[in-house]
């Protein structure tokens, strides 16, 4: 057992490293953590760009247009025009292979995306610590690559073509430097650990240290963010109580059951056992259910989590049963069922509030979905925050109607993410933002109406800075250049407005 060092004041570190054969090493806390603090701040050892992208910056990781980039004077890898970029050590890995193993530089014609010779690179440069950086390849190779439950699948034989046999062919890299099962452990490393970072555009991938020992939950008790310079924050989402392991989603909590599992097992190896996915009504809300075929029957049929294990790989393979009837129905013709109302999702207009609301009556009306299905839900979310988004106005150019759909929708979704996802603190902090609005709105229009007194007036803008406030504390930690670290930045400034406003008030009355 070991502290782990990721904070400034080592003593106030919230995290110890244990083991065990089953889960490997593993975080826990070691001490309360109280809901919102951050206990894992963490630089990464590695980033570049993802596997699959266009032509990007070397050094920014942003992307780069063919009229508008220039190159480095040693190696020819396009960089973007900022001064900053061409002195950085950001892209010396890539540089030092082209100048001296290659030994021609690199032209880059088109600015397509994607572009084969960008598929190496991240790999690259895990591979060149070993010799210019030991201490970074050493916590590297510490870290889970699944091999052995790789081989054998579609990513592995494109990682040993596209990765393996390129970077020998073009970088003149040999097996007496690397062997195909270096490069391809490499592989495995960065599909197993890395994050997604969302700071650039196009996104790209960091491997960190710390982070990689968190496990997985589809209800974990932390979230994570990223700060403006790619450091990632682990933050506490509840009250943590000493010893209790730490966890992360690895997928996404919006999807169903079959699709986490399938997106699990394909990319992290494993079916996953959490309260959620072991649970078929998923917590109650039956996320994932459909009206049971049984035309005499008033249940649902919903996945239950199932696996089985196929040349050491794990393979989702649910059953789908009615709750009520005990009938089990074959994947395939819940598929069929599915597969339709996917079509129909994908034609949805997801910018327009009448084209979603067309669907949601649709399906209510049916009777082939449960209420809370997620097609149901991930409609009603977006919707949540479309009225009022589509005019110049924002919401002051609703109808009373809309407004007050808006209003029900926030809430209704609130509630649901409370239960379902209580650690997707960026959804929460964007409810409550539009709820704040929505709230002010209604306040005003009752005033200008006659309907409530200043004293009822102040209560609902109370309640709208209480939303405001709740908006702020989750989203205060998003980076200023995604949408939600701009809605943090909005909320702080509206809040200062509220607040002057409810001062005013306070001294007339």
């Amino acid at each position: 057992m070991a502290l782990a060092k990721v904070t400034e004041n080592s003593k106030n570190c919230a995290i110890e490293i244990k083991h065990d054969n089953e889960l490997g090493r593993y975080l826990v806390t070691s001490r309360d953590i109280q809901p919102g603090e951050i206990i894992i701040n963490e630089a990464p050892l590695i980033k570049g760009p993802a596997q699959v992208t266009g032509p990007v910056c070397l050094s920014c990781l942003k992307n780069l247009k063919e009229d508008d980039h220039s190159t480095c004077s040693k190696c020819g890898w396009p960089l973007c025009n900022d001064d900053y970029c061409h002195d950085s050590a950001r892209h010396v890995a890539e540089c030092d292979w082209t100048v001296n193993k290659r030994k021609q530089k690199v032209q880059i014609k088109q600015f397509i995306t994607p572009h084969r010779t960008y598929e190496c690179i991240t790999t690259l440069r895990c591979l060149y610590q070993r010799e210019h950086n030991p201490a970074v390849w050493k916590k590297l190779m510490e870290l889970e690559s699944h091999c052995g439950k790789r081989q054998g699948t579609e990513q592995y034989e494109s990682d040993k073509r596209i990765i393996a046999q390129f970077l020998n062919r073009f970088f003149k890299i040999e097996s007496a430097d690397f062997s195909e099962n270096d490069v391809l452990k490499i592989c495995g490393i960065i599909q197993v650990n890395g994050h997604e970072v969302p700071l650039t555009s196009p996104a790209h991938v960091a491997i960190y240290e710390i982070a990689s020992m968190l496990e997985h939950s589809c209800v974990p008790n932390c979230n994570k963010s990223f700060s403006n310079d790619g450091e990632l924050l682990i933050r506490a989402t509840r009250f943590i109580p000493a010893g209790e392991h730490i966890s992360i989603c690895y997928t996404d909590p919006l999807w169903s059951t079959i699709n986490r599992l399938e997106h699990l097992a394909v990319t992290k190896f494993f079916l996953c056992q959490c309260i959620r996915c072991t649970d078929p009504t998923e917590l109650g809300t039956y996320y994932s259910a459909i009206n049971c075929f049984n035309k005499k029957c008033r249940g649902f049929i919903v996945p239950h989590s199932n696996g089985e294990k196929k040349r050491n790989k794990v393979i989702p393979d649910p059953k789908w049963e009615c709750l009520t009837c005990k009938t089990e129905h074959s994947k395939t013709e819940v598929n069929k069922v599915l597969n339709q109302i996917a079509y129909d999702f994908s034609m949805t207009n997801k910018h327009d509030p009448s084209s979603c609301e067309i669907f949601l009556n649709h399906y209510k009306n049916n009777g082939l979905l449960h209420p809370n299905h997620y097609f149901l839900s991930n409609v009603r979310l977006k919707l949540a925050q479309l009225y009022g988004q589509t005019t110049e106005n924002d919401v002051q150019s609703l109808s009373d109607l809309n407004l007050q759909r808006k209003m029900d929708l926030c809430f209704q979704m609130l509630e649901f993410a409370t239960l379902l996802y209580p650690a997707e603190w960026r959804i929460h902090g964007v409810l409550k933002f539009e709820l704040h609005a929505t709230v002010a709105e209604d306040a005003r229009r009752k005033m200008i109406k006659g309907e409530i007194d200043c004293d009822n007036l102040k209560l609902q803008l109370l309640e709208s800075k209480k939303w405001l406030n709740e908006t702020v504390f989750h989203l205060k930690y998003e980076p200023d250049n995604l949408p939600e670290g701009k809605i943090a930045k909005q909320a702080e400034r509206n809040l200062e407005d509220l607040e002057r406003l409810l001062t005013k008030m306070y001294f007339q009355l």
